[in-house]
């Protein structure tokens, strides 16, 4: 009987086990060993891992942290073994159990898994597919969020609104979501908007370190625009959280920076657990010194702080963050981005980013140098010519003085001759070239092989130098002083009348002058918003720009670029109404109104196509001029058509046909920057270069 009875058992647990079966037995079965085994197992992996991630997590606290923690593509390669572990733990619910109702939580643990691994592409399709399953609302909503995420981190912005619509409409937005939209908001510089996000969402986060973390930034997004009582209140709750040493110890600097409080600071500095972070304590100190106007303390807490400091080119982005943002002196900003694209290495994570700083400033503080130059010459050009010999005379007078100083050093006789030993170098020493004695020598074999051996003079490299003319032999000085103080009155008169002459004092100077000023702002303006994205300094060299020049030739554009740029909804009203009553035709408006009305219906679309083909009969009818009215009018009509760069490049075509070179020209050019990615954009580039240049 208890043989029976066994067999029995068996057979119904055999019978049971069928992962096609949707009775009660199987799929009891299939969800015990789904949830208490591999679910199981990938959880605890996938928690290890996570908690790994932040422990390894190397993050710059010199620049604003991102809201989402980046995965780092190293971890992906070290972790491998254990990330391919989750997967194919997750991998057997699906393979096994797949009546369970673990199923949608194993595709979730799979796409978490390339995640870490960086495969966004498969990463999104999981996640995808996830909501076409069926999931608890539990995992449909940590599926969708994540999703939300991914686009965000990709800076695919259309789809990652898709996505949020989604959660919206569902009611499957929480605490992940919120911290999506702040970190969105980051990424597009809508700092008060991250601001109320993390506001609403810090406090509500679990996990302490992360809670540390996210008050952090919200530190340093307040400082960033300058509220400086919220900004310490933050960096004061992250200290209280008590997550790391390292993150507590920054929050504290960052809050005592804004106290303004050296003497706290200096305290750090004595601690023996602060030794790894006494650079950043120094770049505080010197920040405050900043601010007080103490420039030369400034400058000496800055040097301490580079020295023996193995990460000096993070602290050299650090000083041109400060800089650019905070200080806004930009040629010093530009000046500290140089120096740490020399210094950081091609494989240093912010690499590629402090590169793109360096051109973008360097361009910046070129163009800003322009409009300097010209405001200074225009301001000398008010002045009379006596006055403006004055000014000339004491800065030859200055100059002067300081050659002859510098002569009278040089002449002092030496009153003993030190010989100096080198000592034999230290390993850490091996980097400097002129301690590295086999690097030295290397160098200069290299240099005889280039050049041949040389004399140590000036103007060494020079083919065919003349040493008589360039510089004056001793013997010459036997010359009549009279003669001397004539060809010197000479000189200075010389030097006068050529710095005279760039001053523009005539109308045609003058006219010249401010175009030059007119086109520097305009194209500073345009740079920084469409280069460097800042929007603040774009709004005020474009408002100087439309201040000082009312009839610019850039006005359009410049409305437009100010449209784009202002974050105040009265002043981007104001800049919309001017373009359109002003410029009622410009492309500008048009675009516009694109942005304004986005996509069109698929009726408009099919309206828009069959407008476009009647316009071009009539213009292959040499119709131009009616032609071009349509265009216009298919422009206001249809605003974002997918016929739009078709119709902007015949309008094109339609001035070309009514001999208006100078609006073709332009039209075309506007059409390469609307369009960059339109199939017509090689025939409007080689139209532009086959337009003659006295047209």
């Amino acid at each position: 009987m208890i043989r029976i009875i066994a067999l029995v058992l068996v057979l119904l647990v055999t019978w049971s086990c069928s992962q096609h079966s949707s009775k009660p037995a199987a799929v009891t079965f299939h969800n015990i060993n789904a949830k208490y085994n591999a679910i199981w197992q990938a959880d605890r992996l996938l928690f290890t891992l996570h908690k790994q991630l932040a422990d390894e997590r190397i993050e710059n606290y010199a620049s604003e942290l991102p809201i989402i923690a980046p995965v780092d593509s190293t971890f992906g390669i070290s972790h491998k073994l254990e990330i391919s572990n989750l997967i194919r733990k997750a991998s057997l619910v699906i393979d096994r159990h797949q009546n369970s109702a673990y199923v949608d939580d194993a595709y979730l643990l799979i796409a978490e898994g390339r995640l870490l691994l960086k495969d966004y592409k498969n990463a999104v399709e999981t996640l995808k597919y996830i909501n076409t399953i069926e999931p608890d609302i539990r995992t449909q909503k940590r599926a969708l969020t994540l999703l939300y995420q991914v686009y965000l981190i990709q800076n695919d912005f259309e789809s990652a609104e898709k996505a949020e619509t989604y959660l919206i409409e569902n009611e499957l937005i929480g605490t992940d979501y919120y911290l999506a939209k702040a970190y969105e908001h980051q990424q597009k510089g809508e700092i008060n908007a991250s601001i109320n996000s993390l506001n609403q969402i810090a406090g509500k986060v679990s996990n302490r370190s992360e809670r540390s973390r996210l008050y952090f930034i919200l530190g340093q997004l307040n400082e960033r625009i300058n509220q400086r009582a919220q900004a310490q209140e933050a960096y004061q709750t992250s200290m209280r959280q008590k997550s790391n040493y390292e993150l507590t110890l920054r929050a504290n600097i960052a809050n005592k920076s804004l106290e303004q409080s050296i003497p706290a600071l200096e305290k750090m500095l004595a601690d023996p657990k602060n030794e790894d972070q006494q650079a950043e304590i120094y770049v505080a100190i010197g920040k405050i010194h900043l601010e007080q106007k103490n420039l030369n303390q400034a400058k000496v807490a800055w040097e301490k702080a580079t020295k023996n400091n193995s990460n000096q080119g993070e602290l050299y982005v650090q000083l041109g963050n400060l800089f650019a943002n905070q200080i806004k002196d930009y040629p010093k900003a530009s000046a500290y981005f140089d120096s740490a694209a020399i210094s950081l290495s091609n494989s240093h994570p912010a690499y590629f980013k402090v590169q793109k700083l360096k051109k973008e400033w360097n361009k910046y503080v070129e163009l800003a140098g322009i409009i300097t130059q010209e405001d200074s010459l225009q301001q000398l050009a008010k002045l009379s010519p006596q006055e403006l010999e004055s000014i000339y005379r004491k800065s030859q007078e200055k100059k002067n003085n300081r050659k002859d100083s510098i002569a009278k050093i040089k002449a002092q006789p030496q009153k003993t001759l030190v010989t100096f030993t080198r000592r034999p170098s230290s390993p850490d020493q091996q980097s400097f070239y002129f301690y590295n004695e086999q690097a030295r020598l290397k160098g200069e074999q290299e240099f005889n092989m280039k050049w041949g051996i040389r004399t140590l003079e000036d103007f060494w490299n020079r083919k065919n130098k003349q040493t008589a003319s360039l510089m004056p032999n001793v013997n010459q000085t036997t010359v009549a002083t009279e003669g001397t103080q004539l060809v010197n009155t000479q000189l200075s008169s010389d030097s006068l009348n050529s710095w005279l002459n760039s001053i523009p004092r005539t109308d045609v100077q003058l006219l010249a002058s401010n175009k030059k000023k007119e086109q520097a702002l305009f194209d500073i303006g345009k740079f920084c918003k469409t280069q460097m994205g800042n929007n603040a300094l774009a709004r005020q060299h474009l408002k100087r720009l439309l201040t000082e020049f009312p009839y610019s030739s850039f006005e359009a554009e410049a409305l437009y670029l100010s449209y784009l740029c202002s974050e105040n909804k009265q002043e981007k009203e104001s800049s919309r109404s001017v373009l359109f009553d002003r410029f009622p035709d410009s492309i500008f408006k048009l675009t516009i109104l694109k942005l304004e009305t986005g996509a069109l219906s698929d009726t408009k679309e099919e309206q828009a196509e069959k407008a476009y083909e009647s316009t071009y009969l009539l213009f292959k009818s040499n119709g131009f001029s009616e032609a071009l009215v349509a265009c216009q009018q298919m422009r206001i009509n249809f605003p974002g058509s997918k016929s739009e760069d078709k119709i902007v490049f015949l309008s094109a075509l339609c001035q070309a046909g009514l001999k208006n070179m100078f609006e073709y020209e332009k039209t075309l050019k506007q059409f390469i920057q609307l369009f960059p990615s339109s199939p017509l954009k090689p025939e409007a580039e080689a139209r532009i270069k086959a337009i003659p240049k006295n047209k």
